[in-house]
């Protein structure tokens, strides 16, 4: 169990620009004294929902907040800088795409009965929450039911319905959606200018998640998004087999790899009811033939297909990334020749 890690890159932390309504909105429930003792902060990866979860973090231990934000000078907000708040509590997988653990659910349970060291609030941030298995989510329900005064549990999660409902219902939950795009090129604009690189091009790539897009800047990852799309796309053509797609797939991030699957295929199902999407629509003539005879059912099977094996990739069990990915693509393949006897 981790404790007040660095949640934020600055220190205070603010709202992103697309968050200020549900940030001021979060405000108006603390000044009320509605602040509910559980939160779930939903919504798809890369749009900022463990900044604005840190952020809440910041402005409920901070022993004098100003207009709404942590005053960045108090001790507590001194302990917050050091990552040693001992009253704030940040709980994810030991490494990315594994289980949150049960003992560490029984840890967070009975550090939480006790009083909080700074005389405030006591805040925990578990992130993501469909890291929790079974055993796990089902420890920290009696937290939920029984809640401490003056405690709240931040539960980020990109995909709420993995997570138990037992769990979501005693969480009031929050969606972060995509926002604008021409929010998001605002804020984007600036930071990548003199990177050579478009904005548009960074937001596109990412679908939208402003932190994605502003993630492609590091080292190589935005070839390495490009050269994903493109054998995707050779498989789509018959000129790379599944078999050594998974290879290439297997040797990177596998989670990055589903999630980005996930988000195109998304795409092709809003491009063939007629929404425009770039990338789609620069393919070649007879590419687009054989996507477009997909039928939308298949199609959705596939969907489902893929969402349970991102939750099974999420649930920490361990699958064979080489064997995942094969039976994955293999079945893409099927899902191709039918929509190409179809013609």
């Amino acid at each position: 169990m981790a404790c007040a890690n660095n949640m934020t890159e600055h220190f205070p932390a603010l709202p992103y620009p697309w968050q200020k309504d549900e940030w001021q909105r979060l405000n108006r429930h603390i000044d009320e004294g509605q602040l509910p003792h559980a939160l779930m902060l939903s919504g798809p990866p890369g749009v900022g929902k463990f900044h604005l979860a840190g952020a809440l973090a910041q402005r409920l231990l901070c022993q004098a907040p100003q207009q709404g934000t942590a005053c960045g000078k108090c001790h507590s907000c001194g302990l917050l800088k050091a990552h040693t708040h001992p009253d704030l509590t940040v709980l994810q997988p030991e490494e990315p795409g594994k289980a949150v653990k049960i003992d560490a659910i029984r840890e967070l349970t009975r550090s939480l009965g006790n009083t909080a060291q700074q005389g405030g609030y006591k805040v925990v941030v578990l992130e993501p929450a469909e890291a929790m298995n079974v055993n796990a989510a089902n420890a920290l329900l009696k937290t939920l039911e029984e809640p401490a005064d003056n405690t709240l549990l931040i539960l980020v999660s990109h995909s709420p319905s993995a997570v138990l409902p037992t769990i979501r219902s005693r969480c009031q939950i929050r969606p972060l959606p995509l926002p604008a795009a021409s929010r998001v090129l605002e804020w984007l604009t600036p930071l990548v200018s003199g990177s050579g690189l478009e904005a548009g091009e960074l937001l596109d790539r990412a679908r939208g998640a402003p932190l994605t897009a502003l993630g492609l800047l590091d080292g190589d990852r935005l070839e390495q998004r490009r050269q994903r799309e493109q054998d995707f796309l050779k498989l789509c053509d018959q000129k790379l087999t599944a078999m050594q797609l998974a290879d290439n797939w297997q040797k990177g991030d596998v989670g990055e790899a589903i999630e980005w699957l996930l988000g195109w295929l998304y795409d092709l199902a809003r491009w063939q009811t007629g929404v425009g999407v770039a990338a789609l629509d620069a393919l070649p003539a007879h590419v687009q033939q054989t996507l477009t005879r997909i039928p939308p059912a298949l199609l959705h099977r596939y969907l489902e297909k893929l969402l349970a094996v991102k939750r099974q990739w999420l649930s920490g069990a361990n699958p064979n990334k080489q064997l995942l990915l094969e039976e994955l693509l293999l079945d893409w393949g099927v899902v191709l020749r039918q929509a190409m006897r179809a013609a």
